[in-house]
């Protein structure tokens, strides 16, 4: 059977002409007219009715603009499939048809015509459903439209269905006495899931800009340019739109009033809407009132409260698209003397740029100079966009590649990551590094730092922190294009918010603070490294508590797994907060991008899991196609662990995939690790020791793509436990006294519960209580702490062992309540296992009698999960060759010819076999 997409937004429409295919096929005939502007998804929600016609017989036709004042042109097309059968039919009405179809003499008389098509359509119905289907029905011609429409009325007892297709409102119109439904542009959400097939994830300010220029239309968000400069976040203004685009709105622009196109192309171009400096370069262009007129009648535009906005924004961009290189000049010329003498000084510079084809000093040192206004005005994407179109009039190639170099810090601040990294390699090619670093202290690092080599991130964030400390700060109003030996660029010092609230104190410290932080984050890319050493972190947060300014802040952040490994968790979560917060503040995204998922991991750690989760979606939506693979393959992994908790598989696999594949090509063992332990700890939590003892132990393996002294910490108690069950008890004893030996320095209640609790799990039964109960005590007290119901599960699953069982059940019934309420729903169900095993926790039981003693019930539970006999015998106590003596005498009983099929038993209701859904 043929496979049938689902197209994205459109089910509603879908929907509604499958309703009307099966009423046909129930011998119920009828037709519906789609409606819609160009592009929109008529024609594929057409094509996608034909796929799902598979038994009928089809015809079809697209109106013509060339002939639609030739009576019957349409006719022709729609039936040249059933020619050979129009002889059959009644005398005046096979020779009223075939004259209509060309194929005969003398006039075509329209009622019989009508009349026959009646007749035929109705014949082949007999034989199979009939399915008509007309494209761009506004073109076809009168006499077939009516033709049509006076056929369908009469064939409402045959299986006929006609489907057309239409751009302008029907109202009026011959087709109007079909069913009209319209096919409205897309919802945010859709464009958004949409735009995110065609390119596999694009960054925010891009997407942003895609949407707006779109407008919901599905064929300009697969045709606009979303791979190029057109299409990045600090572009303004129209875009260029793909060949189906242009062809798509060619004829309705062609049917408009040349003076009416350019009105378009003005407002287009002026793009915010400002009534007065539209009208006045509109005027300037030949635009009259009846023009103006015209257009709102048409209800191209709208005029409200001194604005004017697109009500058809595609048509607009269609006609700036379509407008000559020479009339576009024009129009920003137009539009910069409409701008000039007013308080937009940026923007009358900005279109009289645009007005020219050749460099002009002055102009450009005008956009440079305004670029800090505009970045107060309209945030940090806009500013970039000025200093690009001031580099592209600049002619002399240093002070052009500082403008560059500034737009790309200035795109950076945006989020629009692609495009800082494309500046900035535009400016490396214009003027020497030296340059480069202070108009954009610290960018190429950063850059690294994100998506990059860490290695390279350190040498780089080194470079600069040595340029910046050894170059004089300016004075006070120093200009962006001053000589780079006199200054650090204003823009570039970190925010507009930098340059206000710190700029004195960074020019009594020669950009010390600059520097100091750079040298932060070179040591935090040597730490991602596992190079890093062990030092104490609670300083470093007393130094970001006192920082105000939250871009500087965030460079003093300690990496979110070091203040893990020193306990120092419930004390950054707050600076954090307030981190990201101030970053959201002043709108630097790229800096809330390396922030955030960090936040999430400590909210995270600190059972804060709700607000870690929205926390870890929020880091998602920014980092996602924005080129910052580091900090995408963070939120894999976070991903990764949080599905490993709940034990689902799939997702597990499918995030460490992607963490790997991001992180991989850039040799990051923090993240590589990341990734190896939670696929680890994966399947320690499914029951599969081996593979969680080979992917933990290389955590700690010199020389792995995963070695990182961090993670094997963190990991140990994984580690420990996994060794033990396949019995490595010397490795899991190295590893239980490196962590011994963190907890005595760090002194970390994380590190003693899992010091206490490896011990627990190495000693001999009059010592191991000793270490449990101590494991239980010195973590985390929370009711939400995953690590405190571990440990009272693993103390819960030794005191069943040494037949305590109601002891075990005191501990093993909030560990399961812990796990549920933070959803960890594979261990909660483990622990509910265990629960059940002691026989004073279970579920009550069914009615039904069970074959199984109470020894063969356990074996049969265990084994249910996937455990070997190996695992099983560790559990109970009982040898390997005991446990599989047990589990063929539990197959005999309960008549299975496996143990997979345990897997189906309901062990609490008589031991019935429950049956796979369909």
């Amino acid at each position: 059977m043929r496979e049938i997409r689902v197209l994205p937004g459109r089910e509603r429409e879908q929907n509604e002409l499958s309703r009307v295919l099966n009423e046909a096929r129930a011998g119920h005939g009828g037709g519906i007219l789609l409606w819609g502007e160009p592009g929109i998804g008529k024609s594929a929600l057409l094509r996608d009715a034909e796929q799902r016609a598979t038994e009928f017989r089809v015809l079809a036709s697209r109106g013509n603009s060339a002939e639609s004042e030739v009576d019957f042109a349409a006719l022709r097309e729609l039936l040249g499939l059933l020619a050979d059968r129009v002889p059959a039919l009644p005398g005046p009405q096979a020779r009223a048809l075939a004259a209509a179809l060309g194929r005969g003499l003398g006039p075509a008389d329209r009622f019989l015509v009508g009349a026959a098509l009646v007749t035929l359509l109705a014949a082949v119905a007999a034989e199979q459903p009939v399915l008509l289907i007309v494209d761009d029905a506004q073109w076809a011609d009168l006499a077939t439209a009516r033709a049509l429409t006076f056929a369908l009325r009469r064939l409402g007892a045959d299986r006929v269905v006609l489907l057309a297709a239409v751009r302008d409102c029907p109202a009026g119109a011959v087709w109007q006495s079909l069913r009209v439904l319209p096919v409205a542009p897309l919802t945010d959400a859709q464009a958004r899931h949409l735009l995110s097939r065609r390119s596999g994830g694009v960054g925010a300010p891009r997407a942003a800009r895609m949407l707006r220029l779109a407008d919901g239309n599905p064929l300009a968000l697969r045709e606009f340019p979303v791979d190029t400069e057109d299409g990045a976040g600090i572009a303004w203004g129209p875009a260029p739109f793909g060949p189906r685009m242009r062809a798509a709105f060619a004829d309705r622009l062609a049917a408009l009033d040349p003076a009416v196109r350019t009105l378009l192309t003005v407002v287009a171009a002026e793009d915010r809407g400002t009534l007065g400096a539209v009208t006045t370069a509109a005027a300037e262009l030949g635009v009259t009132p009846a023009h103006w007129e015209a257009a709102l009648e048409a209800g191209l535009l709208t005029v409200t409260d001194g604005r004017v906005d697109m009500r058809h924004r595609l048509l607009c961009g269609a006609a700036y698209d379509a407008a000559p290189p020479a009339e576009r000049r024009a129009v920003h010329l137009a539009l910069a003397a409409a701008l000039r003498g007013g308080e937009t000084s940026e923007l009358y510079a900005w279109h009289l740029a645009a007005g020219l084809d050749t460099p002009n000093p002055e102009l450009a040192q005008a956009l440079a100079d305004g670029a800090d206004r505009v970045h107060h005005r309209n945030g940090p994407l806009a500013a970039a966009a000025v200093l690009r179109r001031a580099a592209a009039i600049t002619a002399d190639p240093g002070t052009a590649g500082v403008r560059l170099a500034t737009a790309a810090r200035f795109a950076w601040e945006g989020g629009d990551i692609e495009s800082a990294r494309r500046l900035l390699t535009l400016a490396e090619t214009r003027t020497p590094p030296p340059a480069i670093v202070l108009a954009a202290p610290g960018l190429p690092g950063l850059l690294e730092l994100v998506a990059g080599d860490p290695a390279r991130a350190h040498t780089l964030l080194l470079r600069d922190a040595a340029v910046i400390a050894q170059t004089p700060v300016p004075a006070a109003g120093a200009s962006v294009d001053s000589p780079p030996h006199q200054r650090i660029s204003k823009f570039a010092i970190t925010s507009s918010e930098v340059a206000g609230a710190r700029a004195n104190s960074l020019r009594r410290g020669r950009g010390d603070d600059i520097a100091a932080g750079l040298r932060l984050l070179a040591g935090r890319a040597v730490w991602a490294l596992g190079q890093a050493p062990d030092l104490p972190m609670d300083g470093q947060l007393e130094a970001v508590t006192a920082e105000p300014s939250p871009i500087l802040s965030a460079q003093l952040l300690p990496g979110a797994e070091q203040l893990l490994e020193w306990g120092l968790a419930d004390q950054a979560v707050e600076p954090y907060l307030a981190v990201a917060g101030g970053l959201r503040a002043t709108g630097d995204r790229a800096a809330a991008i390396g922030v955030l998922p960090q936040l999430a991991t400590l909210q995270l750690a600190t059972g804060q899991w709700e607000a870690g989760e929205v926390t870890l979606a929020e880091a998602f939506e920014l980092a996602s196609g924005a080129g910052a693979d580091n900090i995408l393959a963070q939120c894999w992994n976070l991903r990764a662990r949080l599905s490993a908790q709940r034990g689902d598989a799939d997702l597990v696999t499918d995030s460490v995939d992607r963490a790997l594949a991001l992180s991989r090509p850039h040799s990051v063992p923090l993240l590589v690790g990341s990734a190896y332990w939670h696929h680890g700890f994966h399947a320690l939590t499914a029951g599969d020791a081996e593979a969680a003892y080979r992917r933990l132990r290389a955590l700690s393996q010199p020389g792995h793509e995963a070695a990182h002294p961090t993670l094997a910490r963190l990991a140990t108690l994984d580690l420990v436990e996994a060794a033990c069950r396949v019995g490595r008890f010397d490795e899991a004893t190295a590893h239980a006294e490196r962590i011994v030996a963190w907890a005595r320095r760090s002194r970390a209640r994380w590190a003693l519960a899992a010091a206490y609790s490896c011990r627990a799990l190495l000693s001999e039964e009059d010592r191991a209580e000793h270490y449990y109960r101590r494991a239980v005590a010195a973590g985390d007290a929370r009711h939400t702490s995953f690590g405190r119901a571990r440990s009272q599960l693993l103390y819960g699953k030794w005191l069943r062992r040494v037949r305590r069982r109601r002891d075990a059940a005191e501990q093993l019934r909030p560990a399961a309540d812990a796990f549920e309420l933070i959803g960890a729903a594979a261990w909660a169900a483990r622990t509910r296992t265990e629960l059940d095993l002691t026989g004073t926790g279970a579920k009550p039981a069914g009615t039904g009698s069970t074959p199984l003693t109470v020894q063969e019930s356990q074996v049969a539970r265990l084994a249910a999960q996937g455990l070997t006999n190996r695992e099983i015998g560790a559990e109970l106590f009982l040898s390997p060759r005991t446990v599989g003596h047990h589990m063929s005498r539990i197959l005999e009983k309960l008549g299975l010819t496996g143990r997979s099929e345990l897997r189906g038993i309901d062990f609490d209701n008589g031991m019935r076999l429950t049956l796979p859904s369909a």
